[in-house]
């Protein structure tokens, strides 16, 4: 009966966020319909997929299917909600629109639910620091590009994250992550990485090698593709002997004033966070290696000379801290693991 009593509330407490959240959607349908800001078209993308339209985005974009192929259910379902002051646009189009951001809400939602078993489940926090860091996740989203595909990669890499002991489930989506995006198995195979040499050091039993050699399968599955499969576009990011140039140039676009608030600030936040997980990590089951994820995806993203997306690529590894934070909100409220 209890229970039963606590899966209740679980699906009332899920039914409130999301009704509560809702506005988000429209946040993002809106500045995504009216382009108040610049972001990756997938919407000409999903059309091509729906077979309403032909025009496939350049590389690293097209290789990225699967985050748009799960926008085509909410293409199909819903009517297309008109906005007053958008004219002359194709309704069609719009349409695209409107369904990968409503995809876009739905995965920020899922993440956050996602992001509370991870902190329950993974690092024993009380039910009120582990909401606590679910609804933070709404905070930290507003640093990703929620009108691309950032809001379903993470989502993927919070599954991930919650599944990394189960061996067969992990390696089945880490392989689906070829067609998600690149960022994923790169980073979850560098940070397992870290994990077997500090295991191998301090002599300790590893357990994912499983789940090693497929997120060295997916890094391998991924390069294999664009080799075979070659689509143009950004050339330049993948071009070693610019990586110099491109690293000196991030530094000066970061240390700009747009680029301290769109770079340096999540990643001081990230840091932040990083900070009260590794204080508090003996109560927890975070791991300091883990911080590597930061680090690749600081790396990936200066060298790639992405401009000012450096924080949102960072802000990609949040899942592993998140949770982890929970000790010190719980050390810091008096509250242990007994449920409160």
């Amino acid at each position: 009966m209890a229970k039963m009593q606590k899966q209740t509330l679980a699906v009332i407490g899920s039914l409130a966020i999301a009704l509560a959240t809702l506005p988000i959607f429209f946040e993002i349908y809106r500045t995504a319909a009216f382009n108040t800001i610049l972001h990756d078209d997938y919407a000409s993308y999903l059309l091509a997929l729906v077979g309403q339209g032909s025009e496939v985005p350049g590389a690293p974009f097209a290789y990225r299917i699967i985050s748009v192929a799960v926008a085509i259910p909410f293409y199909y379902i819903f009517p297309t909600y008109a906005f007053t002051n958008l004219q002359n646009i194709d309704p069609t189009y719009l349409r695209a629109v409107q369904a990968l951001a409503f995809s876009s809400y739905v995965w920020l939602v899922l993440t956050a639910m996602v992001i509370y078993a991870i902190a329950r489940e993974q690092h024993y926090a009380s039910r009120a620091s582990a909401l606590v860091a679910a609804l933070s996740t709404f905070l930290l989203d507003g640093f990703i590009s929620k009108t691309g595909v950032d809001p379903f990669a993470i989502f993927i890499f919070s599954l991930l994250v919650l599944w990394l002991k189960r061996p067969l489930i992990y390696s089945l989506l880490i392989i689906a992550s070829i067609g998600i995006n690149e960022k994923i198995p790169i980073v979850l195979a560098t940070i397992l990485t870290f994990r077997l040499v500090v295991s191998l050091r301090k002599r300790h039993r590893f357990a994912f090698y499983a789940q090693l050699f497929s997120s060295y399968l997916a890094v391998i599955g991924y390069f294999a593709v664009i080799f075979f499969f070659r689509v143009p576009g950004n050339e330049g990011q993948t071009d070693p002997t610019l990586f110099l140039t491109h690293l000196q140039s991030s530094l000066i676009y970061s240390l700009s004033l747009k680029g301290l608030v769109l770079n340096i600030l999540p990643v001081l936040t990230l840091l932040l966070v990083i900070a009260m997980a590794i204080k508090c990590r003996r109560q927890s089951s975070f791991q300091v290696s883990d911080v590597s994820a930061l680090f690749v995806l600081l790396i990936l993203a200066m060298i790639a000379d992405v401009v000012y997306n450096v924080g949102r690529i960072a802000m990609y590894s949040y899942p592993l801290y998140l949770p982890a934070a929970c000790a010190f909100l719980d050390n810091t409220a008096g509250l242990g693991d007994s449920g409160a």
